[in-house]
C-alpha cells in the first residue's frame, strides 16, 4: 500500500487489475482516499473500457483499473507499476524507480495506517487497556 502511495505522490503510472469492477472502483478510490489533502490531478479511471486501452500508452500519470481479462494488453506496457488486486501483487519494471517517504514519516504512515487496518493493535500489549465508555454508562449528576 505504502508502495503505490508513494508511485502516486511521485508522479508514476498506476494500473490496478481484478476481475471486480467493485475491487478496480474500492481500490483506486482508496489511494485517492490516502493521498488526502493532496489532489491527483492526473488521469483518473476507476474502469476503463476495453475500447480505450490504448490509454494506458499515455506519456503522463495516471491511475486507472482495467478488469483482468485484458491482463495481456498490459504485458507490454514497460513503465507502468501493476497493483493485481486478485493475485495481490505489484509489478514494478526495473526502469521504474520509485522513493519512499523519507524515514521518520514512513514509520509513522505505517503505523497510522496499522491503526485504520486494525485499530485493536493500539491496545494489544496494554495489561490494562482502557475501558470504553459508553453514553449509557454516563449519568448525570
Amino acid at each position: 500500500v505504502l508502495f503505490l502511495f508513494c508511485a502516486a505522490l511521485t508522479e508514476h503510472k498506476i494500473l490496478f487489475l481484478s476481475s471486480s469492477y467493485q475491487r478496480l472502483t474500492d481500490a483506486c478510490r482508496a489511494l485517492l482516499a490516502l493521498m488526502f489533502p493532496l489532489k491527483y490531478s492526473f488521469t483518473y479511471v476507476p474502469i476503463l473500457p476495453a475500447q480505450l486501452l490504448e490509454v494506458l500508452s499515455t506519456p503522463t500519470p495516471f491511475i486507472i483499473g482495467v478488469h483482468s481479462i485484458f491482463q495481456s494488453e498490459t504485458q507490454e506496457l514497460l513503465d507502468v507499476v501493476i497493483a493485481d488486486l486478485d493475485g495481490g501483487t505489484v509489478n514494478v519494471p526495473e526502469c521504474v524507480h520509485i522513493s519512499l517517504l523519507p524515514e521518520p514519516l514512513l514509520q509513522q504512515t505505517r503505523e497510522a495506517l496499522s491503526m485504520v487496518l486494525d485499530p485493536e493493535l493500539e491496545v494489544a500489549d496494554l495489561a490494562f487497556p482502557p475501558s470504553t465508555i459508553s453514553a449509557s454508562s454516563l449519568k448525570m449528576q
